[in-house]
């Protein structure tokens, strides 16, 4: 026979247990930890706010005070570009951002690259926005519907709120390299038994991105449209620490040896190029290593310098360094990190938006996605503290466009220590 207990000592216990939960609700929020409804449903709801060995952080401020700052951005960048609007792909989500390409008569909404910023993103965000699952789900969903002409496997480089773009544009490297890692995210987030076998499309994903994508000689193309025995590469599409997860998820050697000739030519093209201050060009063309030519592919004409798409080298190389411990990402972006601290007199806010391979300024003006990963770049070492600092203070303040803002989250996210290592498989 069970016990009843008087209504009124029933009540003040119901009471005292509302009380203790509200208490834990607020401690836990004094300290960063995500108390959403559905922080339940993720295995890394954020903030995970790890420490990397080897790595500093911000000082001048709280770990709670450095996920709030994330926080409050995210939820910036997603109500300015998530969108999912697509009247030819209901439930289709995508980052809306401009294009510097031809768009082939199309009006163009977004790209692959966006894309795969976005699942990145959001996957490491899910815990903080209940909807985050709902979200990646969408954006994947686009990019399986665009997917490219050359290899259905991967993205076309375009979104187009059109049935005919879907297909119809080949590939971009470094959308299909994010939009693949941010599946193994996914997949340590939310486990892979629910609508979406992440992992499986994950190793599918890489699969494609080797057969495309991996060259004869070690290297990584400019698309599936590109050979196979090509030297022609972007070095923004270097991600080093995304090769590591794809050699965890597969076993497959050939991501270590990509690994190893990307760091021997960044090394080679350095030593002839930018002795002084490690920068390199927005493609890279020939063996040995070379700059491109202006105007490559016809893209801009500053294509041979440290321009728009090699600004987001440091913080790619920076990440091998503090997620799997390779000290040639740490060289690199720590020569890096000295001249630019030098160039700018220690003074974020000096960056320019363009440079010289040999440090001469080419730009005018500061923007996030020149400045954020130079300040990643300074996590290497005790010795760029102040900068860390007074560049964090900085980032968090920056609202510009899509790129820029994208990849300063990008850079928050891992300076917070809030974009967590892929457990491997």
């Amino acid at each position: 026979m069970r016990t009843l207990l008087p209504v009124s000592i029933a009540t003040r216990l119901i009471s005292l247990s509302l009380v203790v939960v509200l208490f834990m609700i607020s401690f836990l929020g004094m300290f960063g930890v995500s108390t959403s409804a559905y922080a339940a449903n993720e295995k890394k709801p954020f903030p995970q706010q790890v420490n990397y060995t080897g790595v500093i952080k911000p000082n001048h401020v709280t770990q709670a005070s450095m996920n709030q700052s994330v926080a409050s951005y995210y939820s910036y960048w997603k109500s300015t570009y998530i969108k999912n609007n697509l009247s030819s792909l209901p439930g289709g989500y995508y980052v809306q951002g401009d294009i510097t390409g031809d768009a082939e008569g199309f009006e163009p909404l977004g790209t692959s690259e966006g894309q795969g910023y976005g699942m990145v993103i959001t996957a490491l965000m899910a815990g903080q926005d209940t909807n985050a699952q709902t979200i990646y789900n969408g954006l994947f969903k686009t990019a399986r519907a665009y997917k490219s002409s050359g290899n259905p496997a991967l993205m076309g480089w375009v979104v187009a709120d059109d049935v005919a773009a879907q297909g119809h544009f080949g590939s971009a490297t470094d959308g299909d390299l994010d939009i693949a890692y941010s599946l193994l995210l996914a997949h340590d987030q939310w486990g892979s038994s629910g609508a979406i076998n992440y992992l499986a499309e994950a190793k599918k994903m890489i699969g494609a991105i080797k057969s495309s994508y991996v060259t004869s000689n070690n290297g990584i193309n400019l698309g599936d449209w590109d050979s196979k025995n090509s030297y022609d590469t972007r070095p923004s599409d270097w991600m080093l620490s995304h090769f590591h997860a794809f050699y965890d998820a597969t076993g497959d050697q050939t991501w270590l040896n990509v690994i190893n000739n990307l760091y021997s030519k960044y090394t080679q093209f350095s030593s002839a190029y930018s002795p002084t201050t490690g920068l390199i060009s927005d493609f890279v063309v020939g063996n040995p290593a070379k700059p491109a030519p202006q105007w490559f592919l016809d893209e801009f004409k500053e294509t041979n310098e440290y321009n728009y798409n090699a600004s987001r080298v440091p913080l790619r190389i920076v990440m091998d360094y503090a997620m799997y411990g390779d000290t040639r990402g740490k060289t690199i972006a720590n020569k890096m990190a000295v001249w630019i601290k030098g160039k700018t007199s220690g003074k974020p806010s000096n960056i320019k938006d363009g440079y010289q391979l040999n440090g001469t300024a080419r730009g005018t003006y500061a923007t996030a996605v020149f400045v954020a990963p130079f300040i990643a770049a300074g996590v290497t070492d005790n010795a760029h503290q102040a900068w860390v600092n007074t560049g964090w203070d900085w980032m968090k303040n920056s609202k510009e466009s899509y790129f820029s803002d994208s990849y300063n989250l990008l850079s928050m996210l891992f300076i917070s220590g809030n974009w967590w290592k892929p457990a491997g498989v």
